[in-house]
């Protein structure tokens, strides 16, 4: 049972307490403080934790977080979730003090109890809901939808890549009786990670991006990977909506023997919405989907294929063509991927640091090359990770791809780069092509290189930290771009 405050209660609005919190995991709560009755949210972070949160206290390999407990309270925590073998250890210590400590539920594993109660809340609120993954594309295609679907009804959506074990309870721990829909990307580098997230999520209708190479190291090859993210049909109910990409026949004959309403986004005119006309000028990617025009902000061509598959969902959940805008001016994707920056004496970075593939690379190299530019093309990158066994293949198959795209230099850091370098080049020997051991040397090779006019790619795994060639030219003053 949700409790109600007389607060809320005058506006019709629910509020989920610690009273209902301890019901849902069968515990008595500890220093209960009628002051903070209610949970706003979950964080797992006393540095970003705001004020009404429940604090999640998790022991990592690194650090635990019940040496931050009291930082969590200080900053406005309604309460904790911690080990009962922590309290009896402390119980006096924090008994002593009452006025920091409060509304303390002990539990065996808090991450566990953190997904019992999501899931708690999520039986309860039972908004329509959507789920997304794929190996590439999600964030966007997420960030899209709730764009679109954000003009009409009240919408939670996982923020940032809150796409795991932890980031998806976070997320619905989040909801509130308003939020007539949630959406929520589903990551996993393993298998029956996503069937788990899905059995938590719940989703009534799916979308998924392109299935391409990706922690091959946990998934051990493509069909592993295909059989992971079909696990987020399986508690999809008849008739629910999936979202594919239409090029992708593999994936639709498996998807068409479930029960499900298919919707096809492609480039073929046999897809149920087609795209066609991808363009990118001033700073702005243009498509076309079944013959109406859209527009977004940035540089990103190869989004238009998520955005498009946004539109197809929105469309099917209930927004009206005429209600989905044809410029999307007011949209902000997340920072870190294909975004425009600008250094002194207009040399323009085009910052893609988040994560790499071998299918976003190839996407980046394509958009890449969509986007004019006065002077020289930089292709900036270092190693594609958790490639595992097919790591030399790969990083090879880059190489003579990036060989036959209009590049004036190449530079990389990193063993598996390398490779990469080695094969430009052999196939083009008009792309100079520089491999370092460093960040900071291919960044001082940069320095010494690049002038007015010029435009660099940076992409690699996030794990290669490819955001120090950045720090590294910093005497460049890189900003961003100005916006209108």
């Amino acid at each position: 049972m949700i409790a109600w405050s007389s607060r809320n209660a005058l506006k019709g609005k629910a509020v989920f307490s610690f009273l209902d919190a301890s019901r849902a995991l069968g515990i008595e709560l500890q220093f209960p403080d009628p002051r903070f009755s209610f949970i706003s949210g979950a964080s797992i972070d006393s540095r970003t934790i705001e004020r009404g949160e429940l604090f999640v206290a998790l022991r990592g390999s690194r650090d635990d977080g019940h040496r931050f407990l009291a930082d969590a309270f200080r900053k406005g925590a309604s309460g904790a979730l911690i080990e009962k073998s922590f309290f009896s250890f402390k119980q006096k210590e924090l008994a002593q003090a009452p006025v920091l400590y409060r509304n303390l539920l002990l539990v065996a594993d808090p991450q566990s109890a953190l997904v019992d109660l999501a899931a708690h809340l999520r039986r309860f609120y039972h908004p329509l809901t959507v789920g997304i993954t794929g190996s590439v594309g999600k964030t966007s295609a997420k960030e899209f939808l709730n764009y679109l679907l954000d003009k009409k009804f009240k919408v939670l959506s996982s923020a940032g890549n809150f796409n795991n074990h932890l980031g998806l309870p976070l997320t619905l721990l989040r909801l509130k009786p308003d939020h007539r829909i949630c959406i929520a990307e589903l990551g996993a580098n393993h298998k029956g990670e996503i069937r788990c997230l899905a059995n938590l999520l719940m989703p009534q209708h799916a979308i998924i991006t392109r299935i391409s190479p990706a922690h091959l190291s946990g998934f051990g090859s493509m069909e592993g990977i295909y059989e992971a993210k079909l696990e987020i049909l399986e508690p999809l109910p008849d008739g629910a909506g999936v979202v594919l990409p239409y090029e992708d026949r593999l994936l639709f004959e498996r998807v068409r023997k479930r029960n499900v309403k298919i919707l096809t986004v492609g480039h073929s005119s046999n897809a149920d919405y087609c795209i066609e006309n991808v363009a990118v000028r001033n700073s702005c990617v243009s498509f076309e989907l079944n013959g109406r025009s859209f527009a977004f902000p940035g540089v990103a061509g190869f989004l238009a294929i998520n955005a498009a598959m946004a539109i197809a969902m929105a469309g099917h959940i209930g927004v009206s063509p005429g209600e989905i805008p044809e410029r999307w001016s007011d949209l902000r994707l997340p920072e870190g991927r294909f975004q425009e920056r600008h250094l002194d004496q207009d040399i323009r970075v085009i910052y893609d640091g988040y994560n790499a593939s071998p299918a976003s690379f190839e996407a980046a190299l394509d958009a890449f090359e969509m986007i004019e530019a006065t002077g020289r093309k930089f292709l900036v990158f270092a190693d594609m990770l958790e490639l595992g066994d097919e790591a030399f293949k790969y990083h090879e198959r880059l190489g003579r791809r990036a060989s036959r795209f209009p590049l004036d230099y190449a530079a990389a850091y990193g063993p598996n780069a390398k490779v990469s370098i080695d094969a430009i080049r052999r196939e083009n020997p008009l792309i100079r092509a520089e491999h370092f051991e460093r960040a900071e040397d291919v960044a001082a090779f940069l320095r010494d290189q690049i002038r007015a006019g010029d435009i660099l790619l940076l992409k690699a795994s996030r794990g290669m930290k490819i955001d120090e060639v950045l720090e590294f030219l910093d005497q460049k003053k890189l900003t961003a771009p100005p916006q209108g």
